[in-house]
């Protein structure tokens, strides 16, 4: 019996030193998997920390741009910025995000924006500030040059423009059709041309000699010519728009006056007359309502071209 005990003994000796390893064992496991949960749960929270900033952040940009296309809606029905200095707002930029913008007017041509996005409890500051063009300050505004032309006021033009507005092709093709869409060349001949909203010619635009009264907005791919008129006086209300480069708008020498109120924008080159005599040359009476309802089609929807500006994100 005693050589039976002795194995007892050795065995429950074994035991324990084993069940001690266990012990140490899944002591190390807990330590390994704790250490895992803390570290994936720090993780995750700087994701979520990330994931706020980023949306904070891309809610400051929309109030960026959400301002930008608010002020130049208010160019199209004032002259004047003024009234927009100091203007704050907040607005809804998605699924819990919002943003409120300040706005700061810098005489004579300067817009500083300053959009704060939130996300949950996260803040994200942009700054933008921006030099804008008015292009409908301007009677007539070409990237080329402009020559005997009577313009009324006189300093209301702009030739050498190194920015062009610009417009959604599809969109104006829309606009004209399905009555007043041209894909080519086009020629009035008949004394009354009437349009609704706008008049669009893929190609060439005259306006022939019995023609003396416009009424509407031209978008033309190609140049624009006004033939001597025949003892009549020709008169056009509305905006001619050349959009493709190197485009020239020319009137031919009249016996009688040929006028348009409203504007002209023209990517090219502006030429009132064939013979440089100035009681004969084509006038253009300024009427900035009439050219900034045109580019409230814009892309920019408004008269302001925004030039390249600062930005600060904080």
């Amino acid at each position: 019996m005693k050589p039976k005990k002795m194995f007892a003994k050795i065995n429950t000796k074994q035991d324990g030193v084993i069940l001690i390893g266990l012990l140490i064992f899944l002591i190390f496991v807990g330590m390994i998997i704790t250490s895992l949960l803390i570290l994936l749960a720090a993780e995750s929270k700087m994701q979520i920390v990330e994931i706020n900033q980023k949306r904070a952040q891309y809610a400051a940009e929309s109030g960026i741009e959400y301002a930008m296309r608010a002020i130049n809606e208010h160019a199209v029905k004032s002259t004047y910025l003024f009234p927009l200095n100091n203007y704050q707002e907040d607005i809804e930029t998605g699924d819990g995000t919002h943003c409120k913008i300040t706005l700061k007017i810098i005489y004579p041509d300067k817009i500083k924006i300053k959009a704060i996005g939130y996300s949950s409890n996260f803040a994200k500051i942009v700054e933008k500030t921006i030099e804008y063009i008015d292009v409908a300050s301007y009677a007539v505004y070409a990237t080329g040059n402009i020559k005997y032309l009577r313009i009324i006021p006189f300093n209301k033009y702009k030739e050498n423009a190194k920015y062009f507005p610009l417009f959604d092709q599809d969109e104006l093709i829309a606009m004209a059709k399905p009555n007043q869409y041209y894909p080519n060349d086009l020629y009035i001949s008949h004394v009354f041309s009437f349009v609704k909203d706008l008049l669009y010619v893929g190609g060439n635009l005259t306006f022939g000699a019995f023609n003396w009264l416009n009424v509407g907005n031209f978008a033309v791919g190609g140049n624009i010519k006004i033939k001597s008129s025949w003892l009549i006086l020709g008169v056009t209300s509305g905006v001619f728009y050349q959009f493709k480069p190197k485009s020239q708008f020319l009137c031919e020498w009249q016996f009688l006056w040929r006028t348009l109120y409203g504007g002209i924008l023209t990517n090219g080159d502006v030429i009132g007359t064939t013979k440089p005599y100035w009681p004969f040359r084509f006038r253009v009476y300024y009427n900035r309502p009439k050219i900034a309802n045109f580019l409230k089609y814009s892309v920019n929807g408004g008269p302001l071209i925004y030039k390249s500006g600062q930005i600060k994100i904080y």
